[in-house]
């Protein structure tokens, strides 16, 4: 085994550039990492995902994820810090992806390393996967070709213990109207006058809710009309995009029924898109969404988690929930419980100001290290 430190390794991530779908160089740099941190074995799949395993005799399977995909960097002036070069300053590692999320997938890596070397029975699956950022393709191809009896999802959580999540349900309606010349609009019908209805209507909703997720929202945030070239004519046809956050209970197409009953004429739909590995070997179409998940509070695995990091951070570490999205619900199709954990302030995520403390990245290693020998301990 080659020592690597988990805050170098965090920069070094940072410096290769990951879009997604484009995920390659940073998989070659933890493929190397994972390597030279001496894991048993170490592939990637037909997705382009990373994994590496160490196996210490017969026992569970722990899996630790991490997605290599970042956003993009944006405009670049407005960094403070050059968003690929990994800078260290000030106690922190700065540049798009060091919280979302190469410093905690360079925790977990460094952590499974290590816990190699202590009493543990079972197999440590780290995983670095693709496209998390648009779709998960990445996640869900990982579930339908691997088994985990735990799963721990490294996301920023500023080192809490999380549950799980709202759903996030890309809706579309599109009203339909009667065009005219603006000169003469009563002789038509305005579509966007009937999405403004809509949206009226869709703010009054009240929306079912679930412990500690809060409420579903539905929230309009772009509308298209038709023709877009007719700054003088009475549109035909509007299309309004509703960024619905929902919680488990409030389902697709629970979501479609209600929203249908705000404007019987609309048409609304979820739209399917296409996406593909890098190297196009595997496709997937998906619907536009992310599903909701909340694992149990009462679920053993929290408690177990809960107390293993509790005790090696001398502290109560606290339980909550993401108020975005993640690969949790794809990874759930396992049948396994997914908490989640992870160094890194949520806020700073897919901002120009994302960066990642040193002192968070040294605690979540020593963490993944607690919760691997927690969930992979020698039975007495």
């Amino acid at each position: 085994m080659t020592p690597i430190d988990v805050v170098e390794l965090t920069r070094a991530l940072v410096r290769s550039e990951s879009p997604s779908g484009r995920e390659s160089p940073a998989a070659a740099l933890l493929e190397q990492a994972l390597l030279d941190l001496g894991y048993d074995r170490v592939w990637r799949d037909e997705a382009g995902n990373v994994l590496g395993e160490i196996v210490r005799g017969e026992g569970p399977t722990l899996m630790l994820n991490g997605h290599l995909d970042t956003v993009p960097a944006g405009d670049l002036d407005s960094w403070q810090h050059p968003p690929f070069a990994g800078v260290l300053d000030g106690g922190r590692v700065w540049g798009r992806g060091a919280c979302d999320m190469k410093g905690p997938i360079a925790a977990m890596a460094v952590a499974g390393a290590h816990a190699a070397a202590d009493s543990i029975a079972g197999r440590i699956l780290m995983t670095g996967v693709v496209q998390e950022e648009v779709g998960g393709l990445g996640a869900r191809h990982l579930a339908a070709t691997q088994r985990a009896d735990v799963v721990i999802v490294g996301e920023p959580s500023d080192l809490r213990l999380m549950l799980g999540h709202r759903g996030r349900v890309e809706v579309h309606a599109t009203f339909p109207g009667r065009l005219a010349h603006a000169a003469k609009a009563e002789l038509g019908e305005n579509a966007l006058s009937r999405a403004a209805r809509f949206v009226r209507e869709l703010e009054a909703l009240d929306l079912p809710e679930a412990p500690l997720l809060g409420r579903s929202t539905a929230t309009a945030t772009q509308i298209r009309s038709f023709p877009e070239d007719g700054p003088n004519v009475v549109p035909g046809r509007a299309t309004l995009t509703i960024d619905y956050r929902n919680v488990p209970e409030d389902t697709r197409d629970r979501i479609v029924e209600r929203l249908r009953a705000l404007d019987a004429g609309a048409a609304i739909d979820v739209p399917t898109e296409a996406f593909v590995s890098e190297d196009g070997r595997v496709v997937m179409d998906l619907r536009r969404e992310n599903g909701a998940y909340l694992l149990a509070d009462d679920d053993a695995s929290v408690s177990t988690a809960h107390s293993a990091i509790s005790e090696a951070l001398g502290r109560d570490i606290g339980i909550g929930t993401w108020w975005f999205a993640t690969d949790a619900p794809h990874l759930a199709a396992m049948g396994a419980p997914v908490l989640g954990f992870g160094p890194g302030d949520p806020e700073l995520a897919h901002t120009q100001r994302e960066h990642v403390r040193v002192e968070q990245l040294r605690d979540a290693a020593i963490a993944y290290r607690a919760l691997i020998g927690a969930f992979l301990a020698v039975a007495s």
